[in-house]
């Protein structure tokens, strides 16, 4: 028997685990010394597979991401273009300038550029703002609606269901007419110049037109009744202090010739000055009598005429007590009457004053008030461009329709690569 016929025995493989076990079991140290050799022989060959193995790539889920690409930037630049080059409308915009000007200075007020330096007048910027704000109010949407058919001119564009109004998912109703409105006009102030722009766009450049018109006269409408409120409440105060005092001065006339009628004069002071003299001219003639009786009694003190100067100078001296006592010393005396006579004439005095201040400060009011008039400065009248429709911008909406979709998607793969990382 030859020796390829001698019956070798099988080879064995070493496995790592039993020889794990075999140590375990306790079956000596070349048992041991197997297992370690096996260890690090198996470590290079790990080490090679690990090195060798593709890079991890997360999954978007179940569609991939080529479908999470279609359904993020294909689909929506498909239907994009398929609605701007199919179904959108043109649109053409008519656009106003114009400047807010009060005739004098005021606390918020801007001066002008050095063109207008020389004109007395400047920008209001309070009212400018109040302008821009009243512009894309709801109330001017209403009076769109009501004066300039503003239903009918969103309504001409029969296939764009996008800008067209009202549509199946804007019904018709003030609050999407105003929604839509905010898509047709569009209201802004530089923030250098403070020049107020309106720009309206509409499926006919006459509507545009005559849309950014109309909204031009509201704003110089509610200029005009800026200007009539400043004037009312400028007034309101002068005139109710001119009202008053006119007043005061009726009510003294009114008592000055009440006691005119009880007194029987027109002046009492004029009637006491009267007196007076009355009383001067008696004083005067009663101290030539009491003369001649201290003459006649140094020359002749027995004289028959003594008795009769003596008598002559009682009766004067009766004559101007009783002149004396109609001047003062009772109730109704001059003096009484001639005190409440000057009480009145000076209330009557100060009345007029008063009046007469009163009148001046609303003139004045009157003048401040016409020397701060708010008015429009049209810098470009409302355009009717019919060759030219400035939307839809095409192209531009494209490129920035591509960049939102590129954007989502990116952003979008991102997060799911976190969340694949995170589940091992």
């Amino acid at each position: 028997m030859s020796d390829s016929d001698v019956e070798k025995p099988p080879a064995t493989r070493t496995d790592p685990a039993k020889s794990a076990i075999a140590v375990m079991a306790g079956e000596g140290v070349p048992a041991i010394a197997e297992a370690s050799l096996k260890t690090l022989a198996v470590r290079p060959q790990l080490l090679t597979a690990m090195a060798d193995a593709p890079a991890f790539e997360p999954q978007a889920g179940a569609i991939g991401w080529r479908w999470l690409f279609v359904l993020t930037v294909v689909l929506p630049m498909a239907a994009a273009c398929v609605y701007l080059l199919t179904y959108a409308a043109p649109r053409y915009a008519s656009s106003v300038s114009f400047i807010i000007r009060s005739a004098t200075p005021q606390a918020a007020a801007a001066p002008l550029s050095s063109v207008t330096q020389g004109a007395s007048s400047t920008i209001a910027l309070d009212e400018t703002n109040a302008v821009q704000a009243y512009l894309t109010s709801r109330d001017v949407v209403d009076e769109l609606a009501k004066n300039d058919n503003l239903r009918a001119i969103l309504g001409r564009a029969d296939k764009d269901f996008l800008f067209r109004y009202p549509t199946f998912w804007l019904p018709d109703n003030k609050e999407y007419l105003y929604e839509r409105f905010q898509w047709m006009a569009d209201v802004n102030v530089d923030p250098i110049t403070n020049i107020s722009t309106i720009e309206v766009n509409a499926f006919t450049a006459e509507d545009a037109k005559a849309v950014a018109e109309a909204m031009l006269g509201y704003a110089e409408a509610l200029v005009n009744q800026m200007n009539e409120r400043a004037y009312k409440d400028g007034l309101d105060n002068a005139e109710r202090s001119v009202t008053e005092a006119k007043d005061d001065l009726d009510s003294v006339e009114s008592a000055l010739k009440a006691f005119r009628n009880a007194s029987g004069s027109v002046d009492p002071s004029l009637v006491a000055q009267s007196k007076l003299q009355v009383i001067q001219g008696l004083s005067t003639e009663l101290a030539e009598v009491e003369a001649s009786i201290a003459q006649q009694a140094t020359i002749a003190p027995n004289a028959p005429s003594l008795a009769g100067l003596r008598a002559q100078a009682d009766s004067y001296r009766k004559e101007i007590g009783k002149r004396q006592l109609e001047i003062a010393g009772s109730v109704g005396s001059e003096a009484a009457k001639l005190e409440q006579y000057e009480k009145l004439v000076l209330q009557r005095d100060l009345a007029g004053k008063a009046l007469a201040v009163a009148s001046a400060e609303r003139d004045q009011a009157q003048q401040d008030t016409e020397s701060q008039h708010l008015y429009v400065q049209l810098i470009s009248k409302p355009n009717l461009s019919t060759d030219f429709a400035k939307y839809p911008r095409v192209s531009l909406d494209l490129l920035a329709l591509l960049a939102i979709c590129l954007g989502v998607f990116f952003l979008l793969r991102q997060l799911g690569g976190i969340a694949a990382e995170h589940r091992l």
